[in-house]
């Protein structure tokens, strides 16, 4: 290639009111509704990007995400146009406000029937000949269910197993098209809303606090996607060094970069800048104070292990967060499951294990719920060593529960293409965790309005 040539001058701007508002990169998977705000400001994730050296991935005040550091820290032009009327948020019960959501993401498909064994099922020993976990092997959990030996953590430990849960409304064996729908929040796909069923519960939820939602060891996700709450993903809490360091350079940015939130410098109003940019330094502040040896002394030396831990740290400093996801990954087993899956679900009983023990010993046992998502489960017989993806699974839930198994079990005999077929909408699922939990009426954050279930919270 010719690098010679003279590079041709720039196109002159635009006039302001010409300048389209930013594309929202997650259109394409969420579409954008007529009726949701264009106004797209850079100022939030911009902040985050910037003042914890990028460990910060956002999602701002309108719902963008905010991917880029250098993007960040050029002021957007905001739109002009004044955003279509939102109906009031419910008033959240002052009693519930100190409870905190944390969702656990099984990643790639779990399969309920290796984590939560149905005993004396001899169609499994047919169908799963090297797969099915033998009863003698299974840990005590129910008479009639066992817990998969990995999970020895979790043994005698309040937890509730939901089975059967699904879409009752022509499932997908895409794992794209199922994490797009349980993200959302909408079990039939189709047209699906702008924001995540999380996002959404964080709008219901937002207050004063910076953020109201936060993915951690991860990038922003989806399933947080809000419209008025500040959500973000946060990757390395080491990386709020940038606000500690004693570098005179850097503190002078710092301060800078406070007097721009604070509005005492002459620039054009972005008032949706500083906001965010304020947030993010709140935040910021708070994973300071993060106490990274006490988790290395009481949490497994995994990165799951590390998840949980933050999470802790961040319930126990109160910064006003009501949902923190953690994504747990490695469930697609279409080989080598019975060795893989065990490990995988030893990962998880560890890593929740010392995170009840660590919130009982802090306070908040009673406050915080921990509660699993995952695309789909696994079809029933067994495949070279492994499982293709299914349809039905299970979830489990820990915390102030209702200990035991929940819901109809499906049969493992009247199937759909060797397919469980679901007897619980994870929509009411859903809706269980937002009224039951938060007080949250399930009109208020699922279009269907689906009815949540009884007796599974305590």
């Amino acid at each position: 290639m010719d690098d010679s040539r003279t590079p041709l001058p720039p196109a002159p701007l635009p006039p302001a009111d010409e300048v389209e508002a930013p594309i929202d990169p997650t259109a394409a998977m969420y579409g954008t509704p007529a009726n949701r705000s264009r106004r797209s400001f850079l100022g939030f994730g911009a902040a985050g990007a910037v003042a914890t050296g990028g460990a910060l991935w956002g999602l701002n005040r309108s719902g963008v995400p905010i991917e880029s550091a250098i993007d960040a820290a050029v002021p957007a032009i905001v739109d002009d146009v004044v955003a279509d009327a939102l109906p009031e948020p419910f008033e959240p019960d002052p009693a519930l406000a100190g409870r905190t959501l944390v969702v656990v993401e099984l990643s790639g498909g779990n399969d309920g029937l290796s984590t939560v064994v149905p005993r004396d099922a001899g169609v499994l020993y047919d169908r799963r000949p090297n797969l099915h976990i033998p009863d003698e092997e299974l840990l005590d959990y129910t008479d009639d269910y066992g817990l998969n030996p990995g999970m020895a953590a979790l043994v005698g430990r309040p937890m509730a197993t939901l089975l059967g849960v699904g879409t009752t409304n022509m499932p997908d064996g895409s794992h794209f098209e199922m994490e797009r729908r349980w993200w959302a929040g909408k079990s039939s796909g189709g047209d699906l809303p702008g924001t995540g069923f999380f996002g959404r519960i964080c709008d219901q939820l937002a207050g004063e606090q910076p953020v109201t939602g936060l993915a951690v060891g991860s990038g922003a996700n989806p399933s947080l996607q809000a419209d008025k709450a500040v959500t973000m993903g946060l990757s390395d809490p080491g990386s709020a060094w940038f606000l500690s360091t004693e570098d005179p350079w850097i503190n002078a940015f710092t301060k800078g970069m406070e007097a721009l939130a604070d509005g005492q410098v002459g620039m054009p109003p972005i008032l949706a800048a500083r906001q965010g940019l304020s947030d993010t330094l709140a935040f910021a502040d708070t994973l300071r104070q993060i106490d990274t040896e006490g988790i290395r002394d009481r949490y497994p030396e995994t990165h799951l292990g590390w998840q949980f831990g933050l999470t802790a740290e961040l319930i126990e400093q109160k910064a006003g967060l009501r949902v923190i996801h953690i994504t747990h990954g490695g469930f697609d087993t279409h080989s080598d499951q019975r060795g893989t899956h065990e490990y995988l679900m030893m990962e998880y009983a560890d890593a929740l294990g010392a995170f009840l023990d660590d919130l009982s010993d802090r306070g908040h046992a009673a406050d915080t719920l921990v509660a699993t998502t995952s695309e789909f489960g696994r079809r029933v017989p067994e495949n070279r060593g492994g499982t293709d993806h299914g349809a039905a699974g299970m979830v489990m839930l820990a915390g102030p529960v209702v200990p035991g198994i929940h819901g109809e079990a499906p049969s493992l005999t009247n199937l759909d293409d060797d397919n469980l077929v679901a007897t619980v909408d994870f929509e009411q699922y859903y809706a269980t965790l937002a009224e039951k939990w938060f007080g949250i009426p399930s009109t208020e954050v699922l279009a269907s309005g689906a009815n949540p279930l009884d007796g599974i919270l305590a």
